[in-house]
Parts: structure tokens; C-alpha cells; sequence
């Protein structure tokens, strides 16, 4: 048996790597055991500049350099009409080699001070009567911990509450070897599939396709045959098949759900044991790790402010809740794109491309000083925040589409610039009351937020 551990957590993915080190941080004691006993290959190879951004705040970004990140600025598309076009890719746009990803993790974890294990296969695990989680392994070992961390993605460790966001999808996946293959991404859509495919440092060219699962028959009697007359439909295969070789080909659930029952007072699900998005989003290991960075707030607040224990959870069920809705929409309005978006595998797809808010354009902000100013008093309100280490009840408006509650602009707190817009009749008045304790160039970006969001309303009715 392993001595007794305060965290526990089960995966050594992004989610719970990153999870790890952070509670590490905040001065907790936590191990990480992982079934495998080293690197290995697997889909979610794509990333983005959300995920550098991450990792470099958290000093975790020579993660990326190991991992044998391969920047690209350029995409080959073909969704909206037949022929390809180049498209400029966003900044940031990446693959990297997953395995390796994972093992720099665990480099990192072990060099925080997080004691790993690898080859540890749950076999078994148990939640004591008297507080506290018993976890066994395959070859026998017992880890004793007050806190469990699931992350040990779609397959899960504790009983599962999941409930779709969108319709049941199979991801059919191989890896391409030989000259002449694409050397930018490729994404393409087909009557009942889309594909997407990119280079991967020392892999080849990875190329996966997505289907509806009930619906795979239609494509082929195995799922060799399957894929290749996936990628047929939408064009790839011709830009492969040809000049390369194809390694086995693997499947995997690539549906989007959210987990209902997420967070308790003794475990957490992080990562896609929380929470899987449509894949068409490439943000996997993104959400991974704001996953975990969120993660490591709420377990610190669990631990150490039993009286915030209730927010704490909630606020961590409503990002979720959120996060689904948001991600829901945006994908659904690149579906709705698509030359096949009346055929029903793309229907499916689409529903909800016009649900939500719509933002309207960025108002202009030359304002005269002596316009009115008025807030929209219904979208403030006290919410749970992250305010630092903990999670807080603070005042905060809903802003996005998401209504996410934010707390604080900056340095300025919400609770600060209400109090100034309230005693400010005028634009004038209100951009001199802001700088008095900020900047001129920080007042106006406040009020700038304020009035793009339709919180603060520029001559307008109260």
C-alpha cells in the first residue's frame, strides 16, 4: 500500500497533469497514477494559441517544445465548395506528437514535486464510510486518498451522469507514410462524413474521419473499408491513398456530452471525464487544461472553505453547462455552412446555428460627454467567481453569449465600476470617474467592454 495521499488523481493527460502540478502549488500533496507505463499514440493532435497562452502562463511551456509542436499559418478547405481553397489559419494553429506531450507531462509533474506512477491500471475503487477514496490497481497496489481526481477522459473512472450535446459521432483515424503528402492541414466535407487531416511531427499525416455512428454500415463492412470510403467522398483519399501507406486504422466515440454530476465534495471530473466538445472545435487539449486550471480553484475551495463548499460546485456545473452551450452554437453555425448542409447527417449537426444571443457590431464610442449613461441593471448580480485561489461569491455582470459572470476587468472590480457609473449622469462624467483610479487608457477600455457587451447603455433609456 501507498501512503495515504490528500489528492489523488487517476490520468496523465493534459487534464490531470496540469491539475496536478497546480494543486502541487497550493501546497497540497498529490499523486498522479496513469495506466500506461509509457507514452502512446493517440488522437487530439491539434491545438491552439489558447493552448501556448495557457501553458506559458502556467511556466509549463516547454511542454510544447517536447512535444515536437509544428506551427502552421496556412489550411487546405474544401466545406463550402467542391474545389479547394487555401485558407489563412488562425494564430497559434498547431499539432503535436500527443505521446510525447503526455511524457513531458509527466516530466514536468515529477519535477514540480508530484509523485507519479506510472503503469497503474485501476482495477477497483472504493468510497469510504468514513470519508475518503480507496483506489486498487491491477497488480495490487492501494492508494488511500481525502480527494479524487477523475481524469481518465471518455472512458471514466467514477459512475458516469452524461448527457448528449449533439448527435452520436465515430472518429475512424490512421496514420499516412510516403512522399508527396498534404503539407497543411486539410478539412472537407461529404454528404454524410467530414474529414480532417494534418501533418504530425514523426507520425505522417494523420487523417481522420467523422460519421455518424448508427449510420457506419452505410460506408462499409468494416471499418477499414469504412474510412477509405469516407475519405473518398470528401476528396482526401485522393490526395493519399496513391503515393503512401496507411497504418491500421482505429476508432473512437467522438461525441459531445457533458457530464451532469461532475464535482462533489470529495472527487472532481476533469478534462473529457467532465466534458467532450464536438471535435469540428480542435479543442481538446485546450479545454483540457482550463479544465484543470478551473479545477484546482474548486478543489482548494472544497478543502479549505468548507462554507463555499456549495458555490464551489455550482459554479464548476454552470461552466460546463456553459461551456457546452457556447461550443454547441459555434459549431453549429460551421455546419450550417457546409454544400451539404440540407442532407440529414449535416441537419443534425446544424441545430441550434441560430439559437443565443447574437452581439450586435461594436458600437462606436465617440460619444458626446454630456450623453446619458444607464446599465442594464439585469445583468448584474452577485455569482460565483474565480477571485485567486478560491472560488467567491462576488458582484459580477453576464457578458457573452455564454453569460459567463465576470468579476473583475483587469484590476478594476465590477462592484468599483458599477459604483462609478452610478454616480456618473454623464459619458463625461463617467470616463473622469474611472480615472481617478485607473488611467485614461484603462477607463476607456472599461467603458469600451462595457458599452460592446450591451452592459452600459450611451444615451440611451434607463
Amino acid at each position: 500500500m501507498k501512503g495515504a495521499i490528500e489528492i489523488l488523481v487517476v490520468g496523465g493527460g493534459p487534464a490531470g497533469s496540469v491539475a496536478a502540478v497546480l494543486l502541487h502549488r497550493l501546497g497540497f500533496q498529490v499523486r498522479l497514477i496513469e495506466a500506461s507505463d509509457q507514452p502512446r499514440p493517440h488522437i487530439g493532435e491539434a491545438i491552439s494559441l489558447g493552448v501556448h497562452r495557457h501553458l506559458t502562463n502556467l511556466g509549463l511551456g516547454e511542454a510544447l517544445d517536447r512535444a515536437g509542436c509544428r506551427l502552421f499559418d496556412e489550411y487546405d478547405e474544401q466545406w463550402e465548395q467542391a474545389e479547394a481553397s487555401v485558407r489563412k489559419a488562425p494564430p497559434g494553429s498547431a499539432t503535436i506528437d500527443r505521446a510525447r506531450f503526455d511524457a513531458a507531462f509527466w516530466n514536468l509533474c515529477r519535477d514540480a514535486g508530484v509523485e507519479v506512477h506510472l503503469g497503474q491500471q485501476v482495477e477497483r475503487v472504493v468510497r469510504q464510510v468514513s470519508g475518503g477514496w480507496n483506489v486498487r490497481t491491477v497488480g495490487g497496489e492501494r492508494h488511500d486518498a481525502t480527494f479524487l481526481i477523475d481524469a481518465t477522459g471518455r472512458r471514466s473512472l467514477l459512475p458516469r451522469a452524461r448527457r448528449a450535446c449533439g448527435p452520436r459521432t465515430l472518429a475512424l483515424y490512421g496514420y499516412w507514410r510516403g512522399e508527396g503528402l498534404p503539407v497543411r492541414p486539410h478539412i472537407a466535407a461529404g454528404a454524410s462524413c467530414w474529414t480532417w487531416g494534418a501533418p504530425v511531427d514523426g507520425l505522417g499525416f494523420n487523417a481522420i474521419l467523422f460519421v455518424d455512428r448508427h449510420a457506419l454500415a452505410e460506408h462499409g463492412p468494416d471499418v477499414r473499408e469504412a474510412y477509405t470510403r469516407g475519405l473518398a467522398k470528401t476528396g482526401l483519399l485522393s490526395l493519399l491513398a496513391s503515393r503512401s501507406n496507411c497504418s491500421v486504422v482505429s476508432a473512437c466515440d467522438a461525441s459531445a456530452w457533458l457530464d451532469d454530476e461532475a464535482c462533489g465534495l470529495d472527487f472532481i471530473k476533469i478534462g473529457e471525464a467532465a466534458q467532450s466538445l464536438d471535435p469540428l472545435a480542435s479543442m481538446g487539449v485546450q479545454k483540457a487544461i482550463q479544465s484543470a486550471r478551473s479545477a484546482a480553484v474548486i478543489v482548494n475551495t472544497l478543502l479549505r472553505r468548507p462554507d463555499a463548499q456549495s458555490i464551489a460546485q455550482a459554479y464548476y456545473q454552470d461552466l460546463l453547462e456553459r461551456s457546452a452551450q457556447v461550443h454547441r452554437r459555434a459549431t453549429a453555425e460551421i455546419y450550417a455552412r457546409s454544400r451539404f448542409a440540407e442532407m440529414s447527417f449535416w441537419q443534425a449537426r446544424c441545430d441550434g446555428a441560430d439559437a443565443g444571443i447574437k452581439m450586435r457590431e461594436p458600437a462606436s464610442l465617440s460619444f458626446s460627454s454630456t450623453a446619458s449613461v444607464n446599465l442594464d441593471m439585469s445583468r448584474l448580480g452577485e455569482h460565483p467567481c474565480l477571485c485567486g485561489d478560491y472560488v467567491e461569491l462576488r458582484p459580477a455582470v453576464l457578458a457573452g453569449s455564454e453569460r459567463e459572470p465576470v468579476a473583475f476587468l483587469g484590476d478594476a472590480t465590477v462592484a468599483g465600476i458599477v459604483a462609478a457609473v452610478r454616480s456618473s449622469a454623464t459619458w463625461g462624467a463617467l470616463r473622469a470617474s474611472l480615472a481617478l483610479t485607473h488611467d485614461a487608457t484603462t477607463a476607456d477600455r472599461i467603458c469600451a467592454w462595457l458599452v460592446h457587451n450591451e452592459i452600459l447603455y450611451v444615451g440611451a433609456p434607463g
